[in-house]
């Protein structure tokens, strides 16, 4: 079972590292800069990861489809919403930002849609 989940384990570690390293200037709100797209690519990711490692282990049905999916962008979202506090709150050079978390739950809901697209081919 752990075999399916490595690659989403393997980038969930990547994942904290570069959210708990320093060298963060003082944030801004500003959606569409560098940083947040990385947070949506990152977290789009890391649901797709997560959602291949299920169709790879074979714990879906097709009538739970959806709220797996569901329970995958939660996870993701609540992930990035507490890497946020961690930065916040254990190092002293990175703050809190809301347009993180923004970024990070639209990249969850991108993942999910762009592996809606791509899961034929791998059930296959």
């Amino acid at each position: 079972m752990v075999r399916y989940y490595m690659p989403a384990g393997i980038w969930l570690v990547a994942i904290v590292f570069l959210s708990t390293k320093g060298g963060v200037s003082v944030p801004s709100f500003d959606l569409l800069q560098t940083d947040k797209l990385a947070h949506a690519a990152a977290y789009a990711l890391l649901v797709w990861l997560l959602w291949w490692g299920m169709i790879r282990q074979r714990q879906h049905a097709g009538h739970n489809r959806w709220s797996y999916g569901l329970a995958i962008v939660l996870f993701a979202t609540a992930f990035g919403a507490l890497m946020e506090w961690v930065q916040f709150r254990f190092f002293p050079d990175r703050h809190f930002e809301y347009d993180d978390m923004l970024a990070n739950a639209i990249g969850a809901v991108v993942g999910w849609w762009v592996f809606t697209f791509t899961s034929k081919r791998i059930e296959h």
